[in-house]
């Protein structure tokens, strides 16, 4: 475990005008990162220069005060953040050090703002004192994230209206052909057999028009999934175009549990990932679909593994490594470079895992490990 081996001031920080600083504060005023520290009460023993600027308090104002009330109180949301909740506490109380984590803080006005901060313990002889947290603005980088995010969601609502425009054209094509037969018809009963084919097709469309809402239903909390039928559901939106282009489809479903996840966020992954597929075999191929329950072999927790494979064109090698970064797509015309960038990053919010392999020529393979309760999905980012 790294260690940070500072000692807790015996003087609180002070201005020009007061006593003269200590030689470790003028250390601290140096830094370009915000720093402060925590005894293991949580009041505040130190904070330097670029602290008190970002968060708009005094020094006075701060030292000896409890830092989770002062600046942590509150989620982003509105709702109370426990102290106990809190990952800088943690770093004392339960030995949890902290990595660049993102979280918010709030400033004296009120407001607040996001930040990505690393908390480790400060030993004395051996023993915790508390803890030193050190941080940056990010919030300017987390906005532009979140309108990434938003236009890729434009975009895979383009592509989705496409896909639905193509799916629902067909049993309309097939209605409009009954109700013809339906007023030609001979005998009652060819039009009530005809009437039947008609509400068939009637029924497929509103299957459709159902799964896309619930593509786009946004939760506020994390609910048990069943991933066969999301997979099937995802499955039917291209129920036309996978004969269209000879691609076979073979599935294996088999979970015994269902997970707790965003469905959402869930739906919006595997389409992406299928929707990849069927963009690299556009001569035909197979796109084989597996899930089944499967224990992480690093943590022994277990969950489900999802595997979505082609026989399609595959990734070029210098494509693969930057292969979740955004702005990097194989489909120059199509593409937005941003959604295998959202699968990650919704897979990570799920505390889960994605693989990728992949030939050039031979297809590629897309595995996804998720965990059956997640913390971190039961409140929706």
């Amino acid at each position: 475990m790294n260690t940070t081996h500072l000692t807790a001031p015996a003087q609180p920080h002070v201005t020009k005008g007061d006593a003269p600083e200590q030689p470790w504060q003028a250390l601290l005023d140096s830094a370009g990162e915000g720093i402060w520290g925590v005894d293991l009460e949580g009041r505040c023993t130190f904070v330097n220069r670029a602290a008190l600027r970002m968060l708009g308090f005094d020094a006075q104002e701060l030292i000896g005060q409890n830092m989770h009330a002062m600046i942590h109180h509150h989620h982003a949301d509105g709702s109370v953040y426990p102290a106990e909740d809190c990952s800088v506490y943690n770093v004392f109380r339960r030995n949890r050090p902290v990595s660049n984590e993102v979280d918010h803080v709030f400033r004296k006005d009120g407001s607040y703002f996001w930040i990505e901060l690393s908390a480790q313990p400060i030993l004395h002889l051996d023993k915790v004192q508390g803890a030193v947290v050190t941080f940056r603005d990010v919030t300017q980088h987390r906005m532009a994230e979140q309108a990434l995010r938003r236009s890729e969601k434009l975009a895979a609502v383009g592509q989705l209206a496409s896909s639905i425009a193509h799916e629902i054209n067909n049993p309309l094509e097939a209605v409009l052909n009954l109700v013809y037969l339906v007023r030609g018809a001979d005998t009652l009963e060819d039009a009530r057999h005809y009437a039947n084919l008609a509400e068939i097709e009637l029924v497929r469309v509103a299957d459709i028009t159902m799964q896309t809402l619930r593509f786009h239903r946004q939760q506020t909390a994390a609910a048990p999934v069943n991933l066969e039928d999301t997979i099937t559901a995802i499955l039917r939106l291209y129920a036309s175009r996978f004969p269209a282009r000879r691609i076979k489809v073979e599935q294996y479903l088999r979970a015994s549990h269902e997970p707790y996840l965003l469905e959402g966020d869930i739906r919006q992954v595997l389409n992406n990932l299928i929707r990849n597929a069927y963009d690299a075999m556009p001569h035909g191929g197979t796109l084989t679909i597996r899930l089944h329950s499967a224990t992480c072999l690093k943590t022994s927790i277990p969950g489900v593994r999802i595997t979505i494979a082609d026989t399609g064109t595959g990734f070029l090698p210098a494509m693969r490594g930057h292969l979740f970064e955004p702005f990097h797509t194989t489909k120059e015309v199509t593409g937005t470079g941003l959604g295998l960038w959202i699968t990650k990053g919704i897979v990570d919010k799920h505390e889960g895992r994605i693989y990728m392999r992949s030939r050039e020529g031979q297809g590629t393979v897309f595995t996804i490990w998720l965990p059956v309760q997640s913390a971190a999905a039961a409140v929706a980012a």
